[in-house]
């Protein structure tokens, strides 16, 4: 495939059945196929776990053994927390391969109380298919089947990343109808027995953000109210970052002043106790 791979690619979603839309490649006049699949073959799972464990990442599939089967892989995941898991393939005339594969989880933990709230993880793009703007078109794909999943009470989507690429990538996306991901905080991450500190990033739905600046509004704010009004208004610029400590540094502040003493904080809270439950580096 060609350098421009990701300006050409042009994926219909959310996709219909296993196929992903066809992919059009001038230099060869060869169309390709971008397939999903929630099954896997032993093979081909077998050689992405192999790749995963070759390489200093912080990828959770690492705690998981190479020889695991997708059944022991899938009730792994979900003993966590209810997952899907998705593999991508390129299609190029009879030879089809293994390009990548993700997840979709639909809580943060399985026993996180509010709904609304999904996590991107477990993405891999085996290493002879990177640099191809491969990773855009799967993002794309998860956010729509969040969207497919939930509707209108999605709330927002999380992912962790400790690649600047992927930072760079997802809180710029270009993605059509969806927002960019802001920068919570950090995490500290288990893999292979090693704590790894991993950036925190959260797409949130504008509906979510206008139901936030409702309980924000009104006369004769506080300065601490204020500071949270306008990081909320600017959220699309992409320049907040540590967005979780701010809330709960200002929350606290207004609380303690009174300002919600008589206004709906719901949806605050969730979004703290999301913070809370990742952990963010500074909750408790």
């Amino acid at each position: 495939m060609s350098a421009n791979f990701k300006e050409l690619v042009d994926v219909r979603a959310p996709m219909t059945g296993a196929k992903a839309g066809k992919l059009y490649n001038p230099a060869t006049t060869v169309k390709e196929e971008f397939i999903v699949s929630q099954s896997v073959s032993p093979s081909d799972l077998r050689r992405l776990l192999e790749c995963l464990r070759s390489e200093d990442c912080v990828h959770s599939w690492r705690n998981f053994g190479p020889d695991g089967t997708l059944d022991e892989l899938l009730q792994w995941e979900n003993n966590h927390r209810p997952t899907k898991l998705f593999f991508f393939y390129l299609k190029h005339g009879d030879e089809q391969q293994l390009c990548a594969a993700s997840a979709v989880a639909y809580r943060l933990t399985r026993d996180f109380p509010h709904p609304g709230f999904c996590v991107l993880g477990r993405c891999y793009i085996m290493p002879q298919f990177r640099s191809r703007g491969i990773y855009r078109q799967i993002l794309r794909y998860r956010l729509e089947h969040c969207r497919t999943q939930f509707a209108n009470t999605l709330n927002g989507i999380h992912i962790g990343s400790v690649n600047e690429r992927i930072s760079r990538v997802i809180t710029n996306h270009r993605l059509p109808d969806w927002s960019n991901f802001i920068h919570l905080g950090e995490e500290d991450l288990k893999v292979g027995g090693e704590i790894r500190t991993v950036g925190a990033y959260m797409l949130l739905l504008p509906d979510y953000i206008r139901r936030i600046r409702k309980s924000l509004a009104g006369d004769n704010a506080p300065p601490c109210v204020v500071e949270l009004q306008n990081a909320l208004s600017n959220i699309e610029s992409g320049d907040i970052r540590n967005l979780g400590m701010l809330v709960k540094e200002k929350f606290e502040e207004a609380g303690a002043r009174g300002w919600f003493d008589r206004r709906e904080s719901l949806e605050i809270e969730q979004l703290l106790l999301f913070c809370r439950s990742i952990p963010l580096v500074g909750f408790k």
